[in-house]
This record gives structure tokens, C-alpha cells and sequence, in this order.
């Protein structure tokens, strides 16, 4: 996937938030990236299939 503007704004965006230090700001995107690839990522649950209603009889009004 190739960045794209969009891309470097959040990049920049995170990164003005990061710690000074650059150990912790390390840390911090490690952490991130353990969060999006882990907790985020995950595959949702199969949703149902969604109920049917079937109308069973002819044409004939009630």
C-alpha cells in the first residue's frame, strides 16, 4: 500500500502527541501497533443471517 497524504497528516497528527523522549515515543507506537494489529484487527464475529418472512398460502384475500 503506498502512503498518501492523508496518511502522513494522521502520522503527523499521532506523532505531535507522542512523548518527548524517543524511548518512550517508542514504546508508545509499539504499543499502538500491538493494539491495531491485535484488538482491532480481529476478525468480527459471523453475523446471522438475518430472519425471513415467508408468506405462505394463495391469492386469496382474508
Amino acid at each position: 500500500m503506498k502512503a498518501e497524504n492523508w496518511h502522513r497528516r494522521h502520522a503527523v497528527m499521532l506523532a505531535s502527541q507522542l512523548p518527548e523522549e524517543t524511548e518512550d515515543a517508542l514504546i508508545v507506537l509499539r504499543l499502538a501497533t500491538q493494539l491495531v494489529t491485535g484488538f482491532l484487527a480481529e476478525d468480527e464475529p459471523a453475523k446471522k443471517a438475518a430472519p425471513v418472512v415467508v408468506l405462505i398460502g394463495g391469492n386469496e384475500c382474508a
